[in-house]
């Protein structure tokens, strides 16, 4: 397996997306991969007046018009990034829910990466999309970035082990980082009563990563750190890993998606990239 191609999203903020297309573009040659960028952004509902009638016209028609500029820009900004590169482009881009573009924009790439929602209370979802319900819509695995990260080495990456669907689809999506890194650490967080039997299940793991020419060791850990996700950032720390591989969890409850603890603090606030899957 690798990445044949790539989908990137590029916002409004101009800040994080500049960064994270740098990180995109060196991905997709590191990988002569396709780069894919993706925009989206879509009509915010009309405010009401004193008198509960909603002011609609004029409101929609200065809406539509910074949508398309605000679209206009995330192309150029996207196409300078990728210009005097060699290397494969598409552009694509709609109004809709951020969000649910990427989601089905899918389809076409082996991998999406994405802005860390820093807010989620204070995110406009007609804007942004939010990387944990890209996650678990898109079937495809979603590398999320963090504000103002351009570079990622990957040498070295932390697998984030649990002994469940996820987790197994999530080593499988990051082959292509895990071939070519340096150093791949293996890493279950537990309870002292299941330390042994996650010795076991993580050396099932290096086994299979070795039968695919993976370098790779276990790392079993009775959790210290306040939450797993902390326990995994100092591991990565501990081994100069820029990247952490893991399952993504959650369910939906209504219309909007609820995440498990540890994907919650991967997705809200690791200072690391993450390859998530669902």
């Amino acid at each position: 397996m690798s990445y044949a191609s790539i989908l990137v999203h590029v916002e409004n903020a101009e800040a994080s997306s500049n960064a994270r297309l740098d990180l995109a573009v060196a991905l997709a040659q590191r990988f002569d991969a396709a780069l894919i960028g993706a925009a989206a952004a879509t009509f915010r509902p009309p405010p009401v007046d004193a008198f509960g009638g909603v002011v609609f016209v004029d409101v929609v028609a200065d809406e539509r018009e910074q949508i398309a500029a605000e679209l206009r820009d995330a192309e150029a900004r996207f196409r300078s990034h990728c210009a005097g590169r060699t290397l494969a482009t598409e552009w694509r881009s709609a109004v809709d829910m951020p969000a649910e573009m990427l989601a089905r924009e899918a389809r076409s790439a082996d991998m999406i990466v994405i802005g860390r929602d820093l807010d989620r209370q204070r995110a406009d979802v007609y804007r942004t999309a939010d990387p944990g319900t890209v996650m678990m819509a898109a079937g495809r695995p979603v590398l999320v970035v963090p504000a103002g990260t351009s570079v990622l080495s990957a040498e070295h990456v932390v697998i984030a082990w649990k002994d469940t669907r996820e987790a197994r689809r999530a080593l499988w999506d990051a082959s292509p980082f895990l071939r070519a890194a340096a150093g791949v650490h293996v890493v279950e967080i537990t309870r002292e009563t299941e330390f042994e039997a996650a010795q076991a299940r993580t050396a099932d793991v290096i086994r299979h990563l070795e039968r695919h020419q993976v370098k790779a060791r276990s790392d079993v850990r009775v959790q210290r750190e306040a939450s797993v996700a902390d326990e995994l950032v100092l591991t990565a720390e501990q081994n100069g890993a820029d990247l952490i591989v893991a399952g993504g969890y959650g369910h939906a409850r209504l219309r909007e998606w609820v995440f498990g603890g540890v994907t919650h603090d991967l997705l809200r606030r690791c200072p690391k990239c993450c390859l998530l899957s669902h």
